[in-house]
């Protein structure tokens, strides 16, 4: 342990080319000319390089679909799929699922997928390892009979009961110094020399008891060792002649001839490859392992209804009525959004958070052999697409269901296109994170990591500055979902709103009233101005006239003029005059009697009318102090609210009557949340292709 026998096994293949150095294949430098040995290598790692959720036979199948020449018929395919079986005796087991398999079953079905393009060399990166004694007697039998059909096998193992099997071995001691490299009967007899006396005489030589040699600290270090086999005729004839041979002979004779060789097979590989085509293997593959994995596709298809249970939950709580002008709420409405958004990101972000990182050696072993990039990653987001369709669909069908929306099929497309494209955008945070992760361990704290801030820089919870929340899809999305409902469109359209603070503060009800739609009287008018709730301020004095003014007291009766009173006959003793006199004075008090009386009569009605208009004025001062107390206290509850709301989330608000800004605001939110998806997409990219390893 601790050798550096997978990184040489690696350095050999072209895993990963070493830092100097050259390995040649049939005369062809690797790392110049990968193309052109690519097809005549096997790799297996130490992880299975397949599918535990397919049958045998569909990895087999999809592996062929993709190594083997595109012109490859079906019937040929099934043909060198099935020889491939009887080599590794799995044909009764063909049909089974991968995962059933015993461990040397499914490390034979990884070997297979190698065997399928019939590569000349093929290396194993501890193929043993884990397996029972029979087992492991069994697989490597089954190289034997590999090799002697032609093939080049090299194998790294722990297990040294079968290495006699081989034709060389090489043991590296710590460090990867080289301490020995020929024929395994030659191996023993090497290190025999190190033992003691004691051991030679007790018991046989065996490959167990060159561990227990090469860590003796009393017969060298690593460095010795190495120095030590440098020394015997073994490196001489199994190291440094066939190298010098290469170099001095048959290596410069046949360069160019090499060289050309090795363009003509790379481009004969190159034209045998079809991104297309890769694609939808691929895509087929991932439906099938999707379909194949029943639990998770359980899981990915109930997921939806039974979390769209919470929204169902807090709309019944609330009544289903966020929108409506009387018992709405614009805090419910941003409530069940704010619930939308989780749903779709959080969701999006964990269906999808081990796609990539969970293929890592099936990846860079079919990259090592012809895989694209393009085609690769397109196959896991088209797959994602679909199903970002069903749960936007099962997301905003079940929150129409709960709440009474407003608008008709429009404002439901739009809804549902926005959470598409946010489940889109969670699904991409997924797979980066994914691609991201080193190990699929680690992978659910950075979808973690990914989804918090973008539920806070939602806009839902706490005002934030537009430059702060431009990069997270859920602003977006509550921007476009807002919108759509038409939710502070008469606000939007209101330029009373648009006027300073202290501008409207100093506007009077009336000016208020006359000059704007939202704000005055009309703020309490379902015509002028609908938002959700604000009905609940309404008053009767919104629509009630003006209480009318009792008409004026009339004027204060005036005092009456007396006529002239009658003078005396200048002879009293007249009696004739006397008599007039006395009845022109009798008239006279009559008459005076009369005017006083209708005098004082209008007086007590005057003072009645008096008395009447003093308390009919000041009950209409009275109800006018109530009529505009009322208006006045209605209004200014209604503007205070919608006020507070304007303030937060006014860049949610637009116009739906103006087509052209209220168009515009949807389909820049639907960019944005592209764009963002877009960003992501090239991010996966970057770091997918930093795999690579040729």
């Amino acid at each position: 342990s601790g050798g550096g026998k997978t990184t040489l096994l690696d350095a050999i293949a072209g895993y990963r080319p070493a830092t100097h150095g050259k390995v040649y294949v049939n005369d062809v430098d690797v790392y110049k000319n990968f193309d052109a040995v690519r097809n005549n290598l096997g790799y297996v790692p130490q992880r299975d390089i397949i599918h535990m959720e397919l049958t045998v036979y569909q990895a087999l199948d999809y592996a062929a679909r993709l190594r083997m020449p595109s012109d490859t018929s079906h019937e040929e395919r099934h043909s060198r799929i099935i020889e491939v079986l009887d080599d590794l005796d799995l044909t009764h087991r063909m049909d089974v699922q991968v995962s059933g398999l015993s461990g040397g079953q499914q490390k034979r079905v990884s070997i297979g997928v190698e065997l399928l393009t019939k590569p000349g060399l093929f290396f194993l990166d501890e193929a043993t390892s884990g397996l029972d004694p029979g087992t492991e007697t069994s697989l490597m039998q089954l190289l034997r009979r590999l090799a002697d059909q032609g093939r080049t096998i090299v194998l790294v193992t722990h297990a040294t009961k079968n290495v006699m099997l081989a034709d060389k071995v090489v043991f590296l001691a710590r460090g990867g110094y080289l301490s020995w490299f020929g024929p395994p009967d030659e191996a023993l007899a090497y290190f025999n020399q190190y033992r003691s006396e004691k051991d030679r005489r007790t018991r046989e030589m065996e490959f167990d008891a060159i561990y227990t040699i090469l860590d003796s600290q009393a017969l060298g270090s690593p460095e010795e060792w190495a120095e030590r086999f440098k020394a015997h005729p073994a490196y001489r004839t199994y190291i440094e002649r066939p190298i010098l041979e290469k170099e001095s002979g048959i290596g410069k004779a046949h360069e160019p001839q090499q060289s050309r060789r090795a363009k003509k097979a790379a481009g004969r590989e190159r034209s045998q490859v079809s991104a297309l085509r890769q694609f939808f293997i691929l895509s087929s593959r991932n439906l099938k392992i999707l379909t194949r994995d029943r639990i998770s596709l359980i899981l990915m298809l109930g997921a939806a209804p039974i979390i769209s249970l919470l929204d169902v939950l807090i709309g019944s709580v609330s009544g289903g009525k966020a929108f409506d002008y009387l018992d709405g709420d614009f805090g419910d409405i941003m409530q069940s959004f704010f619930l939308l958004v989780i749903f779709a990101v959080f969701f999006g972000g964990l269906s999808q958070m081990r796609e990539l990182v969970k293929e890592n050696d099936i990846y860079k072993r079919e990259r090592l052999v012809n895989l694209k990039l393009l085609p690769y990653v397109f196959s896991k987001i088209w797959v994602a697409a679909i199903v970002a369709l069903y749960h936007s669909l099962v997301y905003v069908g079940i929150h129409y269901l709960v709440y009474e929306m407003p608008g008709g099929v429009t404002e439901f497309l739009i809804l549902y296109v926005t959470m598409v494209l946010l489940v889109m955008a969670g699904m991409m945070l997924g797979l980066f994170a994914s691609a991201l992760s080193p190990n699929a361990n680690s992978v659910p704290m950075i979808v973690i990591l990914f989804i918090l801030p973008n539920i806070v820089l939602s806009g839902a919870m706490v005002p934030l500055p537009s430059s702060v929340t431009t990069l997270a899809p859920t602003r977006w999305a509550l921007e476009a979902w807002v919108s759509a409902t038409g939710v502070g469109s008469d606000v939007a359209r209101d330029l009373c709103w648009q006027l300073p603070e202290e501008m409207r503060d100093a506007m009077t009800l009336e000016d208020a009233t006359e000059r704007c739609n939202c704000m005055g009287a009309n703020v309490l008018k379902e015509e002028y101005c609908y938002f959700p709730g604000i009905g609940e301020y309404y008053d009767e004095a919104i629509d009630e006239p003006a209480p009318v003014e009792p008409p004026a007291l009339r004027e204060r009766p005036e005092e009456p003029q007396l006529p002239p009173e009658p003078e005396q006959p200048a002879d009293q003793s007249d009696s004739v005059a006397m008599a007039d006199y006395f009845e022109a004075l009798q008239n006279y008090q009559d008459e005076v009697g009369v005017i006083q009386d209708q005098y004082r009569t209008d007086m007590q009605t005057f003072e009645q009318d008096a008395e009447l208009y003093e308390a009919e004025f000041k009950a209409y001062k009275t109800e006018e102090g109530e009529w505009k107390f009322a208006r006045e206290s209605a209004v200014k509850s209604a503007v205070s609210i919608i006020n507070k709301i304007n303030e937060e989330f006014s860049w949610t608000f637009v116009d739906k009557e103006d087509k052209q800004a209220y168009w515009t605001k949807i389909i820049t939110a639907w960019i944005a949340e592209g764009v963002i998806s877009c960003v992501l997409i090239l991010g996966i990219l970057w770091r997918v292709k930093r795999r690579d390893v040729v």
